[in-house]
């Protein structure tokens, strides 16, 4: 599994409040998903490349999200940077997402 991007948000709100909203909808664990409400986590996998994680940890103002992209390919791997045209502007995407999540936890 290899780190590709992380993105990070800080929400101005108690932790349980923005754990409470981050899990309201997540469901429960599964093939292609693990929910861990204790530990704050969420990921979810695709068949070839893709997992996404996201871990919600105590901040001084607040809750700290981050969102981590991993490559979990085990053979090709280097095909992900080519299928997504080298990952041209999915930062900039991701931030861009991370700050309407931040905004949407916030309340």
């Amino acid at each position: 599994m290899r780190l590709l991007f992380e993105v990070q948000g800080v929400v101005h709100a108690p932790l349980e409040d923005v754990r409470e909203r981050m899990f309201h909808d997540a469901g429960e664990s599964g093939s292609h998903r693990l929910v861990d409400r204790d530990r704050g986590v969420i990921a979810y996998w695709g068949d070839w490349w893709y997992r996404g994680e996201d871990t919600l940890h105590a901040h001084p103002e607040g809750a700290l999200v981050v969102h981590r992209v991993y490559n979990i390919a085990k053979q090709g791997n280097w095909a992900p940077c080519l299928a997504n045209k080298l990952f041209i502007g999915y930062r900039a995407r991701l931030e861009a997402s991370m700050r309407q999540r931040v905004a949407q936890l916030e309340g």
